[in-house]
């Protein structure tokens, strides 16, 4: 597995004994993004969702996707270049979709990008809540 250039700041913590990267919660991180018909995929922002243990023990990660579609949308949590701790890069204002949650391979994660401020976690987590609470 090539190793990409990371923002220490940013994401990676660790390497397991297998020799695969671990990611942090709040993460942004790049990743292949398939096109709808499978042809090609474009590199896409994630935000990491999972707990630093879960993302140490397991091969996967939670994620929600991010848009620079800003238009506004039920269960998804603006954020921009200010919202980044640290020495991380948000090129563009985005939004959090909280309802686009998926699992993914940590090994498809190119490099990490940025990590959030605590303060816009607990937002997602609030819309996600939002999302399953029952009638």
């Amino acid at each position: 597995m090539p190793q990409s250039k990371l923002l220490p700041s940013c994401g990676i913590t660790s390497r397991t004994r297998s020799g695969v990267s671990t990611y942090r919660q709040r993460d942004i991180a790049l990743v292949p993004f398939p096109f709808s018909d499978l042809s090609a995929s474009k590199v896409r922002p994630v935000f990491i969702l999972s707990n630093d243990e879960h993302n140490q023990q397991s091969a996967d990660v939670v994620v929600c996707g991010l848009t620079t579609n800003l238009e506004p949308s039920p269960y998804s949590v603006p954020v921009a270049p200010a919202d980044v701790e640290q020495a991380g890069t948000l090129r563009h204002k985005s939004k959090i979709k909280a309802d686009a949650i998926s699992f993914l391979d940590q090994s498809l994660i190119i490099k990490p990008i940025a990590r959030l401020k605590l303060s816009v976690f607990r937002q997602v987590v609030r819309e996600i809540e939002r999302l399953i609470e029952p009638p």
